[in-house]
């Protein structure tokens, strides 16, 4: 990130408030995908640039601006601390619900969105142990509105998310020697239910998560290790399917991420090199449905951050 530092005189002439600092940021990349399923090979391109000013005091303030090409009207992201609370508006949307502080066991359906389009709200606070949050669009309508809080009560972590009528609960804590959590949830017209223990075991941890969820009871099971530097996970669930997950740094400093699933027999791969002074090179495959580490089909990327 480049900085440019002026006097607050001058930024108040410019701009009617005292900033302190201002800095541009910013990020390009260039992308190759092969020839695949019929489809020719393609180039692609993209590049974003993002000034930023930003006071400092009890009572502070930032903002955010987005640069891009001339058709597309910056937008402004502007961020309020206060010794309270802080204050986010978003006019581009596509923060996270705060219903998603909920953390519901694997298989049941959780609340909310991680990145919500008609989110461009958002009101957080601590209150001691406790985190609350609330957002929702500039209308602050009731369809979009949604509240999360998370901490720890009587030596239990807590967390809890509602949105319209849908509303979760989860708490966990120390037992069994390791980590046990239970959640609820109500979600239209069906109560789920489900529970997690994460053990540690000879130097791995193995997880087990059962589900009550819509009528249907589920379960899953995994175990994750550390081989020779390499992060490995792998899981399977009441469905059959089985995952492998594969993180490891290789020669040369480039890092190996390998995933693979016997749902359709699918997997995906990628090396990602760090080239220096911000420079980073991904050559990646991915035969998943859905687009998840790496995107689809046969790729070479080579970005930039400035």
């Amino acid at each position: 990130m480049k900085k440019l530092l002026l006097t607050t005189t001058a930024l108040a002439g410019m701009t009617g408030v005292a900033f302190a600092d201002v800095s541009f940021s910013g990020a390009a990349s260039i992308n190759y995908k092969t020839a695949e399923g019929g489809n020719d090979a393609v180039f692609s391109s993209d590049a974003e640039l993002t000034a930023a000013m930003t006071s400092s005091g009890a009572y502070s303030a930032s903002v955010g601006i987005g640069v891009g090409e001339a058709a597309n009207a910056p937008t402004a992201t502007v961020t309020v601390t206060t010794p309270m609370a802080t204050i986010v508006v978003d006019e581009t949307g596509d923060m996270a619900e705060a219903a998603t502080t909920y953390s519901e066991v694997s298989g049941m359906t959780g609340i909310g969105s991680t990145e919500s389009a008609e989110t461009e709200l958002s009101l957080s606070a601590s209150l001691g142990d406790i985190s609350a949050s609330f957002t929702s669009d500039l209308e602050m309508s009731s369809a979009e509105s949604s509240f999360g809080a998370s901490g720890t009560l009587a030596g239990l972590s807590f967390t809890f998310g509602s949105m319209n009528e849908d509303m979760g609960i989860s708490l966990s804590g120390a037992a069994l020697g390791g980590t046990v959590k239970v959640a609820f949830e109500e979600i239209g017209a069906n109560s789920n239910s489900g529970v997690s223990i994460a053990i540690p075991v000879s130097g791995s941890t193995v997880t087990l998560n059962a589900d009550d969820t819509a009528g249907d009871d589920g379960w899953s099971a995994s175990v994750a290790t550390t081989v020779n530097g390499a992060s490995v996970t792998v899981g399977t669930n009441d469905a059959g399917t089985t995952t492998v997950d594969v993180s490891a740094p290789i020669a040369g400093g480039a890092t190996l991420v390998a995933d693979y699933s016997t749902a359709a027999n699918s997997s995906e791969y990628g090396v990602s090199y760090d080239l220096g002074g911000g420079a980073t090179f991904l050559l990646s495959h991915s035969e998943f449905t859905a687009s998840d580490d790496y995107a689809l089909g046969t790729n070479m990327k080579l970005s930039f951050a400035f």
